[in-house]
This record gives C-alpha cells, structure tokens and sequence, in this order.
C-alpha cells in the first residue's frame, strides 16, 4: 500500500518534516504533536500511530493519531483518501473521529463511512488565524501580564481542566507536566487583577518552524467581560515576537463571535478552516 503507518514517531518525522515545514501556519498542529512526541510525552496509555504517503518517490500525505483525540489529517491529498481508508481497516486501528483542514476531512469522513457504515457529524468548527500586527487592548483592563511561576501550578492545572470541561476536549496527557513545561519555558502567562490575583491564562506551544500557537486562553466564569483574555492573549503574543517567534497562530470556534471578534481586534486574521468530526458506529 502506498501509505506506511508506524508508531514510530521519528520514523514518521524523518519521512513527513518537509512536507510539514514547508507550510508551518498551516500544519501547526501536526507539528507541534510531533514535536512533543518525540520528546517522549504521550497522551494516553493507547499507542499512537503515524503514517505518511508516498508516490512516485516522494511523501505527499501525513497523519497522525494520538489517542484520546481525533485521527488528525495533516496532509491528505484528495486521491490518497481511500488508500487510507483501506489501510487503517487493514491494520484494524480504530478511528472514532477525523480533524483537519475542512474539505479533507470531509472526504475523509465520507469515505470512512461508505466502508464501515459509521455515521459521520460534525462536532466543531474551527478557524485558524494568524497574526498580523499585534494590538494589545487600549484601554488595557486593571492589572498586568505576567509570565506564570512555580507557585501557580496547581492553579495553572485546574484552569486547564476547566478548559477542557468547557470545550469539550477529551484531555489528554498529563496536565501537570504539560503546565511545568510552560512554566519552566515562560510559555504560561497570567493575567492579575487590579488586587493582583490571577484572572486569566494563555499559553502557547514551542516554536515549530517559527509558528508558536496560543493555547489555550482561559478566564473563570467570575472574571469574564472585563478584557482579562484579550489582555492575557495580547502579553502572552507579545512575549512570542520578543523571543524571536516569527509567526503566532491561534484556533477559535466559529460558533463563538465573541471570541472570534476579540482576537481579530488584536490583530489575528482568518486564513483557514479546520473541522473535527466524530463517527458513531453503524447499528
């Protein structure tokens, strides 16, 4: 088959990092999961796979699939669609929902439901944005940005799970190593109130390629409409540009103008759809 899958993460770095460097905004994702899985971070006790596509000497598709999320399209070209289809029911690997760029993953979803009989939704609809020219909040809300330390862990930690709550994320991983490699990095920003108690958080990931990507940004219910993630958002990017990153990306739900709005008045602009879509099984 012209699709290899592996659970080998620099087996599949060595085939697919051109394919995904040469757009790095685009395939943050895909970069970013790679990268910290070959650092050795796994996101649960189920094994991972990996698998790339070549034709006539060279790789145009990439996916990975890091349970408890959904298989992520990173690159697939619309002919290697069913191949992948064939090849994932040969090797027997479950797949109980597809992400990534919109009309991939829509045919994907397709094709995996002709052959098992599964039926495809929709759960959510992302856009992608990246930074033009950032501007911060004026007026900025009281208090300041300020990187997060070893004494906000446990905060930084029960944020993150209300995150994932909130947004319905499947988790994943362990949210304490995840917060004290962006803490020890300065990657983990906080926003204090005018009394100078944390009110927001934003994150972001390591560097790949240039691109770093704000995630997540969240404000407790008891602090929101008051600017707190706007403001967060706009220190934590702000930091980014000073530490050299050349580019900033982040995903927002196109089911939330709210959001999407604030994020364009710092300076974000749309360039892309992501989708993720869930499979129930046939029956």
């Amino acid at each position: 088959m012209p699709w290899t899958l592996s659970a080998d993460p620099e087996a599949y770095a060595a085939r697919v990092w051109d394919l995904l460097a040469a757009r790095p905004v685009r395939h943050t994702i895909a970069l970013s999961i790679l990268g910290m899985a070959r650092k050795g971070h796994r996101w649960s006790e189920e094994p991972m796979l990996f698998g790339w596509y070549e034709e006539d000497g060279g790789v145009s598709g990439a996916v990975f699939h890091t349970p408890p999320y959904e298989l992520g399209l990173g690159v697939l070209p619309a002919a290697a669609t069913e191949p992948l289809v064939e090849a994932l029911r040969a090797a027997r690997h479950p797949v109980a929902g597809v992400s990534g760029a919109g009309p991939a993953t829509e045919r994907f979803a397709a094709a995996w439901s002709t052959a098992t009989g599964a039926r495809a939704s929709t759960a959510l609809r992302l856009c992608l944005h990246e930074l033009g020219s950032l501007q911060p909040p004026d007026p900025a809300p009281a208090g300041r940005g300020r990187p997060a330390e070893e004494r906000d862990l446990a905060l930084a930690v029960g944020w993150y799970g209300a995150f994932q709550a909130e947004t319905r994320s499947p988790g994943g991983g362990d949210a304490e190593a995840m917060a004290r490699e962006r803490i020890a990095d300065g990657r983990l920003w906080l926003w204090e109130a005018g009394e100078g108690d944390p009110a927001a958080l934003a994150g972001r990931t390591a560097a790949s390629v240039g691109v770093a990507r704000i995630a997540p940004v969240y404000t407790p219910p008891e602090h929101r409409r008051r600017g707190y993630g706007a403001a967060v958002t706009a220190a934590c990017t702000a930091d980014a540009l000073a530490r050299g990153d050349a580019q900033v990306v982040l995903f927002t739900d196109t089911a939330n103008p709210t959001a999407n709005a604030i994020y364009r008045q710092l300076g974000f602009r749309p360039v892309d759809e992501e989708r993720v879509v869930r499979f129930e099984p046939a029956g």
